[in-house]
């Protein structure tokens, strides 16, 4: 089984109100929500299909509109990529894509999706790069034996997976990997965010990785519902 991310951006107007901004990207998550039900449907190899939509940029000029996760046994993953987002939609509404073949590091078990029915309402995502003086494995090493016991006790982290890039299929990404960790709702979010557990895990961030990374609070919508993972590492019967 393998996992693409795509990463979806539009470029944004030099003079845009924040309504402009919230209509122009409605209509592009509704375009893309669309085109992946249509995936779902002629696409007998997708296990798991599931559409993020930019709720709150942690980076005022960040132009990420959506980003799309994608579990498959199928080996054309450029094909795949084509068809979450075609190059008519692409052309249409000014999209650019970067995409990467990942692989799971489960750091607890996701149990629900980021949407207004959910228990968990909202999803934390982010970039994370390693630091030149880590290899690639001494950077995943540090992540799964250290720095996820440090992050894994911020008060109400629900869900948290690691997608480890391991192909980069279009675009130039140089991102190691992406983040996620899910929360009850975008108030329990910010008050984590103000905990010591939480600047603690900040801070631990710079000691295995750069602090470039960017961040989004995301909501998800669910086309086609993702394998079980099974435990976490930080959970009991974790194997």
């Amino acid at each position: 089984m393998r996992k693409i991310i795509v990463l979806v951006s539009e470029p944004s107007p030099a003079e845009e109100s924040a309504d402009e901004r919230a209509t122009r990207h409605d209509v592009v998550q509704g375009a893309l929500a669309s085109q992946a039900a249509i995936m779902a449907a002629a696409e007998s190899g997708v296990s798991g299909l599931v559409l993020s939509a930019v709720h709150r940029p942690f980076a005022p000029q960040d132009d990420l509109v959506a980003m799309i996760e994608l579990w498959t046994e199928n080996e054309d993953l450029g094909r795949l990529v084509a068809q979450c987002v075609p190059a008519a939609l692409r052309t249409q509404l000014s999209l650019t894509v970067s995409a990467t073949a990942t692989s799971e590091i489960i750091i607890k078990e996701v149990l629900h999706f980021a949407n207004a029915e959910s228990p968990w309402r909202i999803k934390l995502a982010g970039t994370a790069f390693r630091r030149d003086d880590f290899t690639t494995e001494e950077f995943f090493t540090y992540w799964s034996d250290i720095h996820a016991h440090i992050s894994g006790r911020v008060p109400g982290v629900r869900g948290y997976v690691v997608s480890r890039n391991t192909q980069v299929i279009e675009g130039t990404d140089e991102t190691d990997a992406i983040v996620a960790q899910w929360y009850a709702d975008e108030a329990a979010f910010d008050a984590a965010q103000a905990t010591p557990e939480a600047a603690t895990t900040w801070a631990d961030v710079a000691n295995y990785a750069k602090t470039t990374g960017r961040f989004w609070l995301m909501t998800e919508k669910v086309i086609v519902t993702p394998p079980a993972s099974g435990p976490g590492l930080l959970e009991p019967g974790y194997s």
